[in-house]
């Protein structure tokens, strides 16, 4: 049986990245991004969603760096990555980078027993669909 919603944003042992319908709405504990046109606007995305602390370099190794540490958030994390085809189609190569990056620190997260989520509202992908 697939886990619901409310289970994956709360239990690391479901970490990883969905696609949530375009049409469903996200948890109020999820934090929103869109307007993600290229790598400039996608480090900044996450960089504000997160709260990322000044040392952040606004390059893919400082995101990495920083998704991996979060000693300055506390609980779970659930990303909301809305419009995705947007940032798809306006810079396929940065997004997958992006998507290669979010899918690491779920896994680095699930292995130290934190929730970390991303929902992908839009575009394609081979990331399973969530039925809500």
């Amino acid at each position: 049986m697939s886990p619901t919603l409310a289970e994956i944003v709360g239990h690391p042992e479901y970490n990883g990245l969905y696609r949530l319908p375009a049409d469903a709405a996200a948890p109020a504990n999820v934090v929103a991004i869109a307007g993600m046109t290229g790598k400039a606007a996608m480090l900044a995305a996450v960089a504000g969603a997160l709260d990322f602390t000044d040392y952040f370099g606004g390059n893919w190794d400082a995101l990495e760096e920083c998704l991996t540490d979060l000693s300055w958030r506390d609980g779970p994390v659930a990303l909301l990555l809305a419009d995705a085809a947007t940032a798809e189609t306006a810079a396929p190569e940065d997004w997958a980078l992006l998507l290669d990056i979010l899918a690491d620190a779920a896994r680095y997260w699930r292995d130290e027993g934190r929730a970390f989520a991303v929902f992908l509202q839009g575009g394609s992908g081979d990331y399973p669909p969530l039925a809500v």
